[in-house]
């Protein structure tokens, strides 16, 4: 057994009556969390650890949890922001995704992203993409807690969006993404000392056959997993549906049984209020990308959103990780929209990043909080910066999420392992990694040279 005592000038547990414990320590044995409070109560604790790491003007809290992204993204890093017009992912990133990129170019990129994660705070992503046994990988060797799901589709994926009704189903696509998905789930799930789970992932509601979707429901229950889905997510999805089925998106997949309490839908952008009332009545979860979509000009209506109750957690998506920007957007942009500055506090969007996102992933048990029993997952934030200060205890909340940038991640654990020390990765050489990243993504570039050209 290893205990180690961590104290610093906050702790937030995101449990119980206090946000903070102004001088708190946390304690953990091994991956659990045995003990959290004021630290004038752990002394016992600390007395007898292994390590302690005493963090004078850090505050501590858990790791934040990502509910949507793709690893492979790495290699279309800022691809599609400056792209005009609606669509921009359309034009050349998913194209490259489906025509350029090989299995064998996922994992370095890939690792490079998780490294960007691990950085900025974030401990556990609820990933889906193609070529899954790499990303798989990635969370084996980085160090990062993951939720894996193989994207299944039945069509060229790049051929969506905005005013295509035209669909080419390939049930050979479909049929490969199955076989991907059980060898992923009966070969990662639950591997990596538990740190490797598995969930199903429909690509979309348009670019899978309604008898696929079932299908998919089908082999998540028979696992039982949860689906992970882009769900109601980019411009003409809700004109394909009510063309091809009669029913926008929620009400589509609410009728083929799909939606519930293990339902992750990422982007939900383009939703009515009677989508909105579904998705609160099923206990469905929405994985808001609040940074990704207003980079896209466009965004949910999360005011309606939020007021019908409906479970909001937060994720990235592809292109950039820092889950402060994603904290930051979904606390600004609902209050330009709607003029509400009340809409959503620093301390709910903490809260969706960390519990929030936990529940999400039905992992609520085991993180998201640090309470005893729960997972070692906790990062460290340097509050001794001048953008902090000076500052009142009771607005620590506020001045986190609206001061506070993803540098300011020191120290992060994960399953009680000590990843990142003093804001650098301990057992991955970074530099190198770029390097190496770099190089692959530069041979899928080449590859890619007619996108870019036209």
């Amino acid at each position: 057994m290893s205990k180690t005592y961590i104290s610093a000038d906050w702790v937030l547990p995101m449990a119980g009556a206090a946000f903070a414990i102004a001088g708190g320590a946390v304690v953990f044995e091994n991956d659990r969390i045995v003990a959290a409070g004021k630290a004038d109560g752990l002394a016992a604790h600390k007395a007898t650890a292994d390590h302690v790491h005493d963090l004078a003007g850090y505050a501590v809290m858990p790791g934040l949890v990502n509910t949507h992204t793709h690893v492979a993204g790495a290699i279309t890093k800022a691809m599609t922001e400056d792209v005009s017009g609606y669509g921009g992912a359309f034009k050349v990133a998913l194209p490259m995704h489906e025509h350029y990129v090989r299995q064998e170019d996922v994992y370095l990129p890939g690792l490079l992203h998780a490294v960007e994660m691990l950085r900025t705070g974030t401990t556990t992503i609820n990933e889906c993409w193609w070529h899954q046994p790499e990303s798989a990988k990635v969370i084996r060797d980085s160090g990062i807690r993951g939720v894996v799901a193989a994207e299944i589709r039945e069509m060229d994926s790049s051929n969506a969006g905005f005013g295509n009704m035209e669909r080419k189903w390939d049930r050979r696509m479909a049929d490969q993404g199955i076989d991907e998905a059980i060898d992923l789930i009966e070969n990662w799930h639950g591997k990596a000392d538990g740190r490797i789970t598995c969930r199903v992932a429909p690509d979309g509601p348009d670019r899978c056959t309604p008898k696929l979707l079932v299908e998919l429901k089908e082999l998540a229950d028979k696992y039982g997993i949860g689906l992970h889905a882009h769900t109601a997510s980019i411009p003409g999805e809700a004109e394909f549906m009510l063309h091809t089925y009669g029913k926008r998106t929620i009400h589509f997949l609410n009728d083929l049984g799909l939606l519930g309490p293990g339902y992750v839908g990422a982007h939900c952008a383009f939703v009515d209020d009677s989508e909105i009332e579904v998705m609160r009545e099923t206990g469905m979860h929405m994985a808001h990308t609040a940074y990704l979509v207003a980079k896209r000009g466009y965004y949910p209506p999360m005011e309606r959103i939020y007021k019908a109750g409906v479970s909001v957690a937060l994720g990235s998506d592809w292109l950039s990780n820092d889950m402060w920007k994603v904290m930051r957007f979904a606390a600004l942009i609902p209050r330009i929209l709607s003029g509400n500055v009340g809409i959503r506090s620093g301390k709910d969007v903490l809260t969706m990043a960390t519990i929030g996102g936990a529940k999400a992933l039905g992992m609520e048990k085991d993180i998201g909080s640090l309470e005893p029993g729960k997972k070692a997952d906790i990062i460290a934030i340097d509050m001794r910066q001048s953008w902090f200060h000076p500052f009142r205890d009771e607005d620590l909340a506020a001045n986190l999420v609206f001061n506070g940038n993803s540098t300011d991640v020191r120290e992060v654990y994960v399953d009680g392992k000590h990843v990142v020390a003093d804001g650098r990765m301990k057992d991955i050489d970074e530099r190198a990694l770029i390097g190496e990243a770099r190089a692959v993504a530069k041979s899928v570039w080449d590859r890619a040279a007619p996108l870019f050209a036209r």
